[in-house]
């Protein structure tokens, strides 16, 4: 953004001859401008620490043009009404470590925090915050290919969609995500669904190494060879042990010809006959797992219900039997088509800016569960259209095959260190992950919104419940702030991370001074 105003106003004292009342306004003027005098101070001790630390080039303060930038890059506006002391954009792992080595090193006294910033797709205020200071690393967005060792070295502020149009220019193709704006970081390190999960795993099991900044400023590999207890705790439990600077992932031959994918649109009327095959596709995704089938169920709260099917088929099978009885159902919409995986996820883009409630829990295959759900569903649309106007609502209820193959190790020879997501444990059958989505206009909207969907939520778990139909699994990408995801992996593995965390966080500083995310220390 630019601001002509205050810009003029500082040429006009700077080109002035000063009194000395004069020369206290320039230096008050300089001190609104980026890169405050490190001689006067910014009146924010992090921010003089970030300056003193030699990020002055990197710490941008509003009303400046990268203060903004950043800001309104974020997915969510509850997320951009937070406006830090100051944002440092570093470029590297050093400036990284620089940063938060200051940051730690400074006075927690007062009432501040330290947010980190990936590719700032949150729907929570997990990656920015109001008082302190945000890490944002969007600068850090390359994707590098080494054509020898076959890996992408993927940067923490970089989205799926740059990354798919790099290793795409050399055939290649990843475990990625399913929609070009969303960040690298957030979703490797909740786990990571991908169209490519069914035959390849979850996407942090591709990754080969991390690199991290530790709470002590030092910069370290995570692999199977070194660091080998936080290479797996990083691959689902979130941002509890460090700031990962780089993602080296394993990337693999794409598709000759591409992908098969896109979606069918369907009246609200077939809404029955849709559930009944995402039952049967679930059931038999163990059979053809290149398969992927996520239906989405979509209101504005005043007109009238759309059903999005959307098949991927990522060998690019056109005519897959997982998908052929859908010809049988009359569809209002048909965008599939051969093309690149990169190119299917850029496709639709999500660039937010709507304040948005999530909420997800998974449960079993269960026809009586998903026509429960519809029935929630019916109830829920009618009573948030009648409470917020037409045009500033959007409902999505969004369900998903979560077979019990995906619990199996999909690395090719085995290996890889695992991962801490427990699903061989709690994926014990065929089931679903459920993402509803809201998104409004207002805060008051948002509030109404996520107290009548907290209600459907607890409706539902406990319908479930009642019928032997839970999973416990809680997908931690989808999830509420008010749900408690890292505990659905087991006792086992919520253990092994809290020992992960204080081998290589002793202090605590990602546990109590870095805002956001779903601290391990809250896990009971």
């Amino acid at each position: 953004m630019v601001y002509p105003l205050a810009i003029s106003i500082a040429l006009l004292f700077l080109g002035a001859r000063a009194s000395p009342v004069q020369q206290s306004t320039v230096s008050t003027n300089s001190l609104l401008q980026r890169n405050p005098s490190s001689a006067l101070g910014t009146g924010y001790k992090s921010c003089d620490a970030l300056v003193a630390a030699g990020l002055e080039d990197a710490v941008f303060f509003p009303p400046d043009a990268e203060y903004e930038a950043s800001i309104t890059s974020y997915y969510s506006i509850a997320v951009q009404q937070l406006r830090p002391w100051c944002i440092v954009r570093p470029e590297t792992s050093d400036q990284v470590s620089r940063a938060l080595t200051a940051l730690v090193a400074s006075s927690p006294a007062g009432s501040w925090d330290i947010a980190v910033r990936g590719g700032g797709h949150s729907h929570f205020a997990s990656n920015n915050v109001a008082n302190g200071v945000t890490i944002d690393l969007s600068r850090m967005n390359s994707t590098v290919y080494n054509v020898d060792s076959q890996i992408a070295a993927i940067g923490p502020g970089s989205r799926w969609g740059s990354v798919y149009s790099e290793v795409e220019k050399y055939g290649r193709s990843l475990t990625g995500g399913r929609l070009g704006s969303v960040g690298v970081s957030g979703l490797v390190l909740g786990g990571g669904i991908s169209f490519h999960t069914g035959t390849r795993g979850f996407s942090c099991d591709a990754i080969r190494n991390f690199e991290v900044v530790l709470s002590n400023g030092s910069i370290v590999n995570a692999n199977e060879g070194e660091n080998a207890d936080l290479f797996k705790a990083l691959k689902g439990g979130s941002s509890n042990f460090g700031i990962v600077t780089r993602f080296d992932m394993e990337t693999f031959e794409a598709a000759p010809g591409g992908i098969y994918g896109g979606g069918l649109r369907y009246a609200y009327e077939h809404k029955m006959a849709i559930l009944n095959q995402l039952v049967r596709v679930t059931d038999m995704n163990h059979e053809h797992p290149e398969d992927a089938m996520p239906v989405a169920f979509i209101s504005s709260g005043s007109g009238p219900t759309t059903i999005s099917v959307n098949t991927v088929n990522t060998l690019g099978n056109e005519n897959s039997t997982s998908f052929a009885p859908l010809a049988a159902i009359p569809n209002i919409g048909d965008t599939r088509k051969r093309l690149s995986y990169g190119q299917l996820i850029t496709a639709a883009p999500d660039d937010g800016g709507e304040r948005t409630v999530w909420f997800s829990i998974c449960f079993q295959n269960k026809m009586e569960v998903l026509t429960k759900l519809m029935d929630l569903y019916d109830a829920f649309v009618e009573d948030l259209g009648q409470a917020i106007p037409g045009g500033n609502l959007t409902i999505q209820f969004i369900l998903q095959p979560l077979p019990k193959h995906y619990s199996q190790p999909k690395r090719a020879g085995g290996g890889g260190g695992g991962n801490v997501l427990g699903l061989e444990k709690t994926l014990t059958q065929n089931s679903i992950i459920w993402n509803a989505i809201v998104k409004v206009q207002t805060v008051e909207q948002e509030a109404l919104a996520r107290t009548r969907l907290a209600a459907l939520v607890a409706n539902l778990e406990a319908f479930a419940d009642l019928n032997d139909a839970s999973t416990p699994w809680r997908f931690l990408n989808y999830v509420n702030p008010a749900q408690d995801p890292i505990k659905s992996y087991g006792e086992e593995n919520v253990k092994f991370l809290k020992e992960v965390a204080a081998k290589y966080d002793p202090q605590g500083i990602f546990q109590t001074r870095v805002s956001g995310g779903f601290k391990l220390s809250r896990v009971s």
